[in-house]
């Protein structure tokens, strides 16, 4: 049964905002993703990490100039490089470019969609700011049509509610939000064959058989836990509003940025018996991220406390 029948959807402040802000409530509901890579991520050792790299070579850098010209000449080359520089270490840079790529890539599977179900596309901006950011249109219109042949490929038959679909728990231990790419029907047997299983599938799978399913597009490099577990999240999520009864397949879906990558589509289908064990991983994950909220929450206090 829903927890909630209130009609209340979250929404986000601004689009790069980390949390959700739910009508009649002051309390920040964290992203989904948030709240995973808050839990299993250290975020601050990749600036830390930057920042030491950035440092060590520009004293490197400094120290080669100085043996071929005068200290004056040598700052003022160190200066001018360092102004060149990024002001955030470039891992952070590349991760902000590759989610223009990802934006663009959505767009166009998020239009295909509505389409199917007879609905208007959404205007779409994404394509330009990825164009601007230096990505070749023709590789983000292949990666959107390769994503669009494995749905097809597996008859993915999408829910009228289920395109860019907004999700969220109430539950107090849980409260956060996401947004899923893409929920509905498809047949298990094409995923099956279209897909990399977890583990082997056991018995025989009845070719017309359609299923519930969940699927999570990505464009990254490859295809890690926290993508498993933040489709276990988001399954949650459609329990409690009462969208299904019980657990359903979800499929992460892979598809390349370049050409050069070995598996253009790569594709994990997990089973509604395996929810258990994301689903749970997910529960914990959420509990990390209280905890480290709560830390967080301390440590300032004590910094204001010891400035007065």
């Amino acid at each position: 049964m829903p927890l909630s029948d209130s009609p209340r959807i979250p929404r986000l402040p601004n689009p790069d905002a980390d949390h959700y802000r739910l009508d009649g409530s002051d309390r920040p509901m964290p992203r989904t993703t948030s709240v995973i890579d808050k839990g299993i991520g250290k975020p601050f050792l990749t600036k830390w990490a930057g920042n030491l790299e950035r440092k060590t070579m520009l004293a490197e850098l400094s120290d080669l100039l100085s043996e071929e010209m005068d200290p004056e000449t040598s700052a003022a080359l160190v200066a001018r490089f360092e102004q060149r520089l990024a002001p955030e270490p470039y891992c952070e840079v590349e991760k902000k470019s590759a989610g223009v790529f990802g934006t663009a890539v959505h767009g166009l599977v998020e239009n295909y969609l509505l389409e199917r179900l007879g609905d208007s596309p959404q205007e779409d901006v994404s394509m330009d700011k990825a164009v601007a950011a230096g990505f070749d249109p023709q590789l983000i219109v292949r990666a959107g049509q390769l994503a669009i042949d494995w749905l097809e490929d597996v008859d993915f038959q999408p829910d009228p509610q289920g395109v860019e679909e907004r999700l969220w728990s109430e539950d107090q231990h849980l409260w956060s939000a996401g947004t899923a790419d893409a929920f509905g029907t498809a047949n298990l047997a094409r995923m099956a064959a279209a897909s990399h299983w977890n583990r082997p599938a056991s018995g025989e799978i009845d070719p017309a058989m359609r299923v519930p399913v969940l699927i999570d597009l990505k464009t990254s490099k490859s295809i890690g836990v926290s993508h498993k577990v933040q489709t276990a999240a988001y399954v949650t999520y459609l329990i409690e509003r009462g969208r299904i009864q019980a657990p359903c397949h979800t499929c992460i879906l892979r598809v390349a940025k370049t050409m050069e990558d070995r598996r253009p589509v790569e594709a994990v289908l997990i089973h509604p018996d395996e929810f258990a064990r994301y689903g749970g991983a997910f529960r914990y994950i959420r509990r990390i991220f209280n905890f480290l909220d709560q830390e967080d929450t301390l440590e300032r206090k004590y910094w204001r406390q010891s400035r007065t």
